[in-house]
Order: structure tokens, then sequence, then C-alpha cells
């Protein structure tokens, strides 16, 4: 017995020396302006430690990784907000149950960061907290960001909160919500989104429609039909280019319309729903060789896009040569 109890105090001995020697190493090879920062999250103002967590943000080390967990329990807010804006940048998952926990941080602005990270952490065991800061923070802002990321995140468990979201008393939330749902790829939201396409904010009608197209519910074409007529003209794009999505060319006239806006948005809104109706006739090869001449360099890209996703040729009349793909 006393020869096993030598044997394991030795190899106990063995390990912690070579973690030791281990962590050494890192140290060694720990850049110095990390470390410098990491040395000043310890300082006794709050402005210096702010301003080291910013920094060990903009390095993106993972060596900084421990330092900025612990500093997510710093006494100023401010420090907590760094150091989780700092985590989301590195991007690194071992950084999720820190996070996690700082989900139940008193402060709103650190909530709000945290939730942040977390969506460009990407780590699905984020979801169920996310889920829950959506359903139960009493803060807007930080349940407006839980559904963003949430929608980024993908993961259909979302859903039920998110259908929920759509009938919140925020605006806001109603708009993130059902923005969100279209990008989880879940059909069980079709009948709410339908219900969504008549809600008094137009962000919300916009986001419903777009939501309704890119998962293809076929039974919102008569609803979306009627949204055409709407106030808003980025949603009349957006509802061409969800009918479009779904084989329905009715939003043809109101896409070539808007290709006559003044706006930028409202224009290449329209070639995008040009590019989903799928028509080549000579009113939009017209439009879209307009677009290629147009003053504004953004609207010339997408109308190269779509005129190559159309397969259509498009000559210019001074050279006569193709612009675009061929048919």
């Amino acid at each position: 017995m006393k020869q096993k109890c030598k044997w394991f105090v030795l190899l106990m001995a063995l390990f912690f020396l070579g973690s030791l020697s281990f962590l050494q190493a890192q140290e060694k090879e720990m850049r110095p302006e990390v470390r410098a920062a990491i040395e000043k999250l310890k300082s006794e103002g709050p402005g210096e430690r702010r301003k080291a967590a910013e920094t060990l943000g903009r390095l993106r080390d993972k060596a900084s990784l421990p330092a900025l967990m612990e500093a997510l329990q710093d006494e100023d807010f401010g420090v907590r907000v760094n150091a989780a804006d700092a985590l989301g940048n590195i991007r690194d998952k071992s950084a999720t149950p820190a996070l996690i926990k700082a989900l139940k941080d008193e402060h709103d602005g650190v909530r709000i960061s945290v939730v942040v990270a977390l969506g460009y952490i990407r780590d699905q065991e984020s979801v169920l907290p996310l889920i829950e800061s959506l359903a139960e923070d009493e803060n807007e802002g930080v349940r407006i960001s839980a559904a963003q990321v949430l929608g980024n995140l993908r993961d259909k468990r979302a859903t039920p909160v998110l259908v929920e979201g759509l009938k919140d008393e925020s605006s806001r939330i109603r708009a993130s919500a059902a923005r969100s749902l279209g990008r989880l790829g879940d059909l069980e939201a079709g009948k709410t989104l339908i219900e969504a396409l008549k809600d008094e904010e137009v962000r919300v009608r916009l986001y419903a429609s777009e939501s309704l197209g890119n998962l293809r519910v076929a039974s919102a074409i008569e609803p979306l039909k009627e949204l055409l007529q709407d106030e808003d003209a980025r949603t009349r794009c957006a509802t061409a280019s969800a009918l479009g999505k779904l084989g329905d060319k009715s939003g043809l006239d109101v896409a070539l319309a808007e290709m006559e806006n003044e706006d930028i948005r409202i224009r290449t809104e329209a070639l995008r729903a040009l590019g989903y109706i799928g028509e080549t006739t000579e009113p939009v090869v017209n439009a879209i060789k307009e677009a290629l001449n147009d003053k504004n360099r953004s609207v010339q890209r997408v109308a190269e896009m779509v005129a190559n996703q159309l397969r259509i040729e498009i000559k210019t009349e001074k050279e006569g040569e193709p612009e675009s793909g061929q048919q």
C-alpha cells in the first residue's frame, strides 16, 4: 500500500511540474503587448482596466481568454462590457460558459454585450440560455439582441419563442423576431408570419414578407399579393421578391416601377426582385440595361448579378459588346 502511495505522489508531482512547464512556455510565447494589457486589467483605476479589455479585444489573442473571462466579474460595468466585447472578437467557444453566466449580470449594457458576443461565437450551447433571455429579460435591448442572435444561430429550438416574439408589444422585438424566423427554416412559423403581414409597424411587415419568401410558405401567396399595395416602397419590393421565390410573378409591375425610385436601396431591391421573378421580357431587359449605367456603383453591381442570374445578354450601345451573361 505504501509503495502505491509513493507512486501516486510521484505521478502527481510529475503532472504538476509538466503543467507548470506548459504554462511557463505559454507565458514566454505570449506577445508583449498582450501580456502588458493583461497586467493592466489588474490596475486600480477602472479607466485603465476598461482600456486594457478593449485592447485585448483588438489584439484577438487567445492567450488573453482566462483574464477576460475573469474580467466579466469586474466591479466596474464598463470593464465587464469591454471584456464581453473582447471575448466576442476572439470568437472562442471556451468562453461560452463564462458568457452564459454573465447573461444574469445586473447591468443592461453588459447583458447586451454578452448576447452579441455569443452571437459572434456561434456556440449551440448558448441557444437555450438565449431563448431564456428573449423570453424573460426585462430589458428591450437585451431581448432584441437575443432575437437577432437566435436567428443567426439557425436552431429550430428557437421557433416557439420567436413566434411569441411576433406578438410582443414592442414593435422592435416583433420586427427582430419576424426577420429571424426566416433564417431558421421552420415552416411552423408560417401561419404567424402571415398574420404579421398586417402589423401596424412597417418593419414587421417587411421582415415577415421576406421570411415567408425565404421559407417558401405557399399559403402566403394570396396575403402577399395584398401587400404589393403597401405604402412603403421597400416592403413592396420585398413582397415582389417573396412572391418570385414562391413562383408567382404578381410583383413584376411593382419591381419595374420601383426601378425609377430615387432611393438607391429601393432600386437595388427592385433589381433583386426582378431576379427572383425570373422574367426576361423586353421591359425587364431594358430596366436592367439602364441599371448597368446607373450613377451608383452598387446598383450597377446588382444589375450585373441579376443579368447573370437571368442568363440574358445585354450589349452597350457604344461598344456592342456583352455586358453580362449569355443566353
